[in-house]
């Protein structure tokens, strides 16, 4: 029975880490009695040592949406920043399910061109 509920687990894990490659990443596990600005800076210094950070907004209840330069930088910055700790949390990272608006507006302005 234990296995089971493991095998369960391991296969909704897989699942969610499989969401669609994007420039936008969803960032929870942030500790929300931190200042939301001192927080928001320090999640611009550690994600832009990996790229060019486009926007960060940030959520209710310890959660961000980060918008990085590209697919390619996003990807590089979940596998490298998932799971270390930042004021005592550690980050749970994953491919946003949607696209944010400022990458819809790149993506029209580009199409446009």
């Amino acid at each position: 029975m234990q296995t089971k509920r493991r095998q369960d687990t391991e296969d909704k894990s897989r699942k969610r880490s499989r969401s669609e490659l994007s420039q936008t990443l969803y960032v929870n596990n942030l500790n929300d009695k931190i200042n939301r600005t001192l927080l928001k800076h320090n999640i611009y210094i550690l994600f832009s040592t990996y790229g060019e950070v486009w926007d960060i907004n940030m959520k209710l209840r310890g959660q961000a949406h980060v918008i990085m330069d590209s697919k390619e930088t996003a990807s590089v910055c979940l596998k490298a920043l998932s799971g270390i700790p930042m004021f005592g949390k550690h980050l749970r990272i994953d491919f946003s399910k949607n696209k944010s608006k400022s990458v819809e507006q790149a993506e029209k302005l580009l199409a446009e061109e």
